[in-house]
């Protein structure tokens, strides 16, 4: 099995995250603009004022403050008690909020002044009267702090919850292939075997062909996420073909397929478990008197499955016993294909039948 190591998602995705940051970072960036318009009732706007350097410099430091809160004062500390933890994140936060505005009455009324010859208040201001009158602005520095931390949080959160049923996904579908009936492998062997020692060559050479193809599919194409649909299809004509001349005259199996397969795409062995699931508790439950109908169908989007086949009194379908190949497959078309799938399953009498039909685009 493919060894499948859980990498870290807040790594993985690094583009994706500097661009929300960056959008982000965008939006601080035209807030003091807005701010010029709306709040000020300044008709006529001027660039030269709205990003001067001290404006450039405030978004910097508005930016930083920010940053530093969501990475620094509110940082995950696992190997802190949950008490120390709260008490760092509040009062870390508060303490940022009153650097901030003692930080701004620094650098906007005495380094700006002393490097521009620029205040953005009047000279004779006490910093009790900056204090509260920023106050407002220390509550947005908090508020967007906690605002990107919780969409960083969310966003790490919500791919590892998505890689994890990736992989989840992945481990099943090997588990899938492991599950194709283990005698079906040892029986085809034999049934080669047989046609060599009755010198039928070219029906020998056909099976050894049929199993080699499969045996590739297996191997190899199912590692991709998606396949083309008519490899998947070629896939099961082998397994079907395979299994009819492991059957002998005992088993009446029809399968029929229409349409065109050549432009879709599905993941590896979706229908696989459907098809496997007829021999396994139909035909290899029953000596005599066992069927199969299989039918595959493409009309315009949609694929439509149908799979029938009797079983014998003795012999529970894998349905009513929790089957796994089922279950899987029933969680792979709800991951990708949701709200695009019908499947019914159901056993009327000795006969088991399944219909599905899928939207594929």
């Amino acid at each position: 099995m493919e060894d499948l190591k859980i990498n870290n998602p807040a790594k993985k995705p690094i583009s994706a995250r500097l661009y929300l940051h960056g959008i982000f970072i965008s939006f601080i960036m035209c807030s003091w603009p807005i701010y010029f318009l709306v709040y000020s009732r300044k008709m006529n706007f001027e660039w030269a004022e709205a990003y001067s350097a001290l404006t450039f410099f405030f978004y910097s430091f508005l930016a930083l403050c920010i940053y530093f809160m969501v990475f620094v004062v509110l940082r995950n500390r696992p190997a802190l008690k949950k008490s120390s933890r709260i008490l760092i994140k509040v009062g870390g936060t508060l303490a940022l909020a009153f650097l901030y505005i003692c930080i701004r009455w620094a650098i906007e009324q005495h380094l700006a002044y002393w490097a521009l010859g620029i205040r953005t208040y009047p000279r004779e201001i006490t910093f009790s009267y900056f204090f509260y009158d920023n106050l407002f602005n220390a509550f947005l520095l908090v508020f967007c702090g906690l605002f990107v931390k919780f969409m960083d949080d969310w966003y790490i959160t919500d791919r590892i919850r998505t890689d994890l049923e990736k992989q989840n996904l992945r481990l099943e579908l090997d588990f899938l292939k492991s599950q194709v009936n283990p005698h079906f492998l040892f029986n085809t062997l034999n049934n080669i075997q047989s046609y060599i020692v009755q010198d039928e060559k070219m029906k020998s050479i056909e099976l050894i062909g049929r199993l080699s193809e499969f045996m590739r599919f297996a191997l190899y194409e199912c590692t991709e996420e998606y396949i083309d649909l008519d490899k998947e299809i070629n896939m099961l004509t082998d397994y079907v073909e395979l299994e009819r001349v492991r059957c002998d005259d005992r088993v009446m199996i029809i399968f029929e397929t229409s349409g065109n397969f050549g432009h879709h795409k599905v993941p590896p062995l979706l229908l696989m478990p459907f098809v496997e699931n007829a021999f396994k508790h139909g035909a290899d439950d029953q000596l005599s008197n066992s069927w199969i109908k299989i039918n595959i169908s493409v009309q315009e989007d949609l694929l439509k499955l149908q799979v029938d086949n009797n079983f014998s009194a003795s012999s529970i379908p894998a349905e009513k016993t929790g089957g796994i190949g089922l279950q899987n497959v029933r969680k792979r078309l709800n991951h990708y294909f949701p709200d695009k799938h019908d499947l019914q399953i159901s056993n009327k009498g000795n006969t088991f039948h399944v219909n599905l039909n899928l939207q594929l685009n």
